[in-house]
């Protein structure tokens, strides 16, 4: 009996050391899996995402047709860094890498990029892997991390230009309008699953993720050697990923993107492998709405660009079209980017010249629904009289008004040709008022990038004529007319990005063989015209009421917040919830929570996520939430664009607001 006992004791204390020394083993081996994969493998926290029925308020563009094929239509980019069929067999990351070894997750796509702000869709013919709106298939891109091409997953025009609100359980959906995507976090997620997935095929017990991965993306080619060498690739994917992140100066958030940073960043560069033109981002924006845009004589917030087709192009080459910037002269700058599709989307969105009818008949504003609390037209009323006296000096009369299409407000470009001579285009646009920053009194960041930042093009051949404001003195006057751009180390970012992309373009052309009466259509019969410094442009406020946050950086949650002399220090964004009375996004007593935490704090020193949702400091350089104000005062507050509205004032402007 007493020997039975011991060796019962001695069998114990066995076991015990035994499972010990597992667990320790399996610590050490993960821990230096870990470490040695050196990326963060937790991901951030995110708003829960709510399934809803859905409704599209104005899913038609030109020539009426369904919105389905403008969410999907390739650019000829690849925006996410790692092939299709890696993003498609993805699960969701655990909350906590040591999670993983227990259970399996949802797909990454269907479980995660919802509550990023992407919109899931079904499968459909146009859509058969069930991606959320605004990703697409680019083939043959080369990967770096896999050392060959594959297909890619980019995103599409309608990625950043496609938004939904949330109003008593539903959804609505609204072609044109700002994303809710925050793509900081998104490039954080993908990291922490692809991280878990590669410390998965280091640490593999029984059925892993790695091996679902695995199965999923190799399929009847899954053996030893093609697991091993899908091993590898993550490996060496990851270490790319987590050279090229990015230097974060201003957070951007759900709903804003610094997009002309960004697009600079991966033009010269990542697209020229030279890491002294990188600038940190510092001027994000609310991604704008499109509707109308097509017939606006300049476009971007600053209203820099002239060219419908240099616009679209310059975009799809800064979300990751490929494009050669070392090859020899005669080949330099091919690219990938699917200039088919984009003049396709551009018919889409703005048809045809509406000069005849007087009425737009491509993508239209979306009208306020009968579901959201009908619209006092008296009040309404009130507020058309106060939007004539206070807001079309700069946002011109509204469009339903027949002021709005007089001569004052559709007029011919005219310019000056490479050979000298007069011209102007054959078509009037709208002339948008452009309004300069000590006028409207606007956070200045985003309208200084093109202005102040430089770039060094030294040996990329950029040397071309570019279109742009150059004074002529005798007459007091400034003209639109070609001067020659060359390279240098100090390029002015501006007009180097225009050429670059006008270069892009004219490669094309070439290589396709386009004659010059097809180009100028596909131009949208107009010249690649640039501007940089002019200030903000204030557009048409046609569907205003759907594109919430406000101003340019989308600092101010709500439109009556807009019309007050006093705003938020803190606004939330990540919330989709429309508010229908104060006219934007839902503000949470989350805002008032964080406000009273963090109010005495240095914006240096505050948080800029709570429970998943950003919440935006207007303290913050870039962020500021400054002019455009209505007030009385005539000192000590620049920006000052009208008077100070009475509470009667502003809800009836509002009111009428969500007529337009």
């Amino acid at each position: 009996m007493l020997f039975s006992r011991i060796s019962q004791f001695k069998w114990s204390i066995g076991s015990v050391l035994l499972v010990s020394l597992v667990v320790i083993y399996f610590f050490i081996k993960i821990t230096g899996a870990i470490d040695s994969i050196r990326y963060a493998l937790t991901p951030p926290e995110l708003p829960q995402y709510a399934p809803l029925d859905v409704d599209y308020l104005n899913d038609s563009g030109w020539p009426n047709e369904s919105s389905e094929w403008f969410h999907y239509a390739s650019q000829g980019t690849a925006t996410i860094p790692v092939p299709y069929n890696w993003l498609v067999a993805l699960e969701a990351p655990k909350s906590k890498p040591w999670l993983l070894f227990f259970g399996k997750e949802d797909d990454f796509v269907a479980e995660y990029m919802p509550r990023l702000g992407f919109i899931p869709q079904q499968p459909s013919s146009e859509n058969p892997q069930g991606l959320p709106i605004g990703i697409a298939k680019t083939q043959s891109i080369y990967f770096e991390g896999i050392d060959r091409k594959a297909t890619a997953a980019g995103f599409t025009c309608a990625a950043c230009h496609t938004g939904q609100m949330t109003y008593e359980n539903k959804r609505y959906i609204v072609d044109g309008a700002p994303a809710t995507t925050d793509l900081g976090l998104f490039t954080r997620s993908l990291g922490a699953a692809l991280g878990q997935t590669l410390l998965s095929s280091k640490v593999n017990i029984l059925d892993g993720r790695f091996d679902r991965f695995a199965r999923k993306v190799l399929g009847s080619n899954d053996n030893i050697l093609t697991r091993n060498a899908l091993k590898e690739n993550l490996d060496k994917t990851l270490t790319l990923l987590g050279k090229n992140s990015d230097t974060i100066n201003v957070t951007e958030g759900f709903s804003r993107l610094d997009a002309l940073n960004r697009i600079g960043n991966q033009v010269f560069d990542e697209d020229m492998a030279r890491r002294s033109n990188y600038s940190a981002i510092n001027a994000p924006v609310n991604y704008p709405h499109i509707w109308t845009t097509s017939w606006f004589d300049w476009v971007q917030y600053d209203g820099s660009i002239m060219q419908p087709l240099t616009r679209n192009a310059g975009e799809a080459l800064g979300v990751a079209s490929y494009v050669d910037t070392s090859g020899p002269d005669k080949q330099r700058f091919a690219s990938s980017v699917d200039y088919a599709n984009l003049v396709k989307m551009e018919e889409w969105i703005g048809g045809t010249h509406p000069s005849q009818s007087k009425q737009f008949n491509g993508l239209l504003a979306p009208k306020w629904p009968d579901e959201f609390p009908a619209i006092n037209r008296q009040v309404a009323n009130e507020g058309k009289n106060l939007y004539r006296r206070l807001c079309q000096g700069c946002h011109l009369p509204t469009i339903d008004n027949d002021a709005f299409w007089t001569p004052e407000h559709w007029q011919k470009i005219s310019y000056i040709q490479s050979n000298g001579t007069s011209a102007k285009t054959d078509a009037a646009y709208i002339n948008l008022n452009i309004i300069e920053l000590g006028i409207i009194g606007t956070d200045p960041a985003q309208a200084m990038v093109l202005q102040t930042r430089t770039v060094d093009t030294t040996g990329l051949n950029l040397n071309d004529d570019v279109c742009t404001w150059v004074d002529k003195p005798a007459s007091g006057k400034s003209w639109l007319t070609y001067v020659p751009l060359e390279d240098s180390a100090t390029s002015n970012f501006g007009l180097a990005l225009g050429a670059f992309v006008q270069r892009t373009n004219q490669q094309w052309f070439k290589q396709n063989y386009i004659s010059p009466d097809i180009q100028n259509n596909m131009e949208g019969q107009r010249p690649n015209c640039l501007q940089v410094g002019k200030g903000y442009k204030a557009r048409p406020l046609n569907g205003v009421w759907a594109t919430a946050p406000f101003l340019h950086n989308g600092s101010v949650a709500n439109l009556y917040d807009l019309l007050s002399t006093e705003r938020p220090t803190f606004i939330e964004l990540g919330n989709q919830g429309f508010d229908a009375v104060k006219v934007g996004i839902v503000q949470s007593l989350r805002v008032g929570k964080f406000t009273e935490r963090y109010e005495d704090e240095s914006y240096k020193l505050t948080p800029d996520y709570s429970d998943g949702h950003f919440m935006l400091d207007t303290r913050q350089p870039g962020n500021t939430n400054i002019g455009h104000w209505f007030d009385d005062k005539t000192s000590g507050k620049n920006g000052i664009v009208g008077p100070k509205l009475a509470e009667n004032e502003k809800l009836a402007l509002l009111e009428y607001l969500k007529t337009l």
